[in-house]
């Protein structure tokens, strides 16, 4: 398990995700489920990397047009041994009987307890466990970015929307998709900032990019993430 924050590069035609390792020297590959994992080195900068991947991107693209030629959607079943993505981890669902209760089991098993084993019952039980991780974390990274932005909310909720990240208004209320705790850390920061922005300028015109940009240069990368991945973040 690859414990540190995941990056992002936006490619042209396909979206990279870095996770940092402790292997020494080279770069590895993971093509899987139409996204592209690549392992690296702390040492090995982020443009290095893009230069590489940009080698290999006519290689790249084959694979993932012949992986999405051949593998179906996946189709969850809520069943024991199943995986889930959780920020830049993946884990292992592990369903038990006994009184409700869900939580992590290490780093790499996220164990859900229900008094029988109905495939509604573990997914409601999975909605309720992120949106509580969703809370947890996105109050920590409001907290983190509000003083660079330079603005502060009124208030933060978690909300389940089927097509948008996050929402604010004029009253100060920031929302934000529970389905976000399924993205890569990376990705969780850019719609936060993309929110403590819109507390300044509601709007999209050019001060609300300046200001977006200012705190996160790379923002972008996420942003192409977002268009080309958040079809598959969820639990339907």
């Amino acid at each position: 398990m690859v414990s540190q924050s995941a990056e992002i590069l936006a490619m042209n035609g396909f979206v990279a995700v870095i996770k940092r390792t402790r292997r020494k020297g080279s770069v590895g590959f993971k093509l899987s489920l139409g996204q592209v994992v690549v392992l690296a080195p702390k040492t090995i900068p982020k443009d290095e990397i893009r230069l590489l991947l940009a080698s290999k991107s006519t290689w790249i693209l084959a694979k993932l047009n012949a992986q999405d030629q051949l593998q179906p959607q996946t189709e969850r079943h809520y069943v024991d041994g199943e995986t889930l993505t959780f920020m830049d981890q993946e884990l292992v669902l592990r369903v038990c009987l006994g009184p409700f209760n869900t939580g992590l089991r290490g780093v790499s098993e996220l164990v859900v307890r229900v008094p029988e084993a109905k495939p509604d019952w573990v997914r409601n039980a999975l909605v309720r466990w992120y949106k509580l991780q969703a809370q947890a974390h996105i109050e920590q990274r409001v907290s983190y970015f509000a003083p660079l932005v330079g603005a502060w909310p009124e208030s933060i909720e978690i909300k389940t929307y089927r097509a948008r990240w996050g929402s604010c208004n004029n009253r100060g209320q920031v929302q934000f998709n529970w389905k976000l705790m399924m993205a890569p850390s990376e990705v969780i920061d850019s719609v936060v900032v993309h929110e403590l922005c819109h507390l300044l300028h509601m709007h999209h015109g050019p001060q609300f990019w300046t200001q977006v940009r200012r705190v996160l240069p790379n923002y972008q990368d996420a942003k192409q993430w977002l268009k080309d991945e958040g079809h598959r973040l969820g639990l339907d």
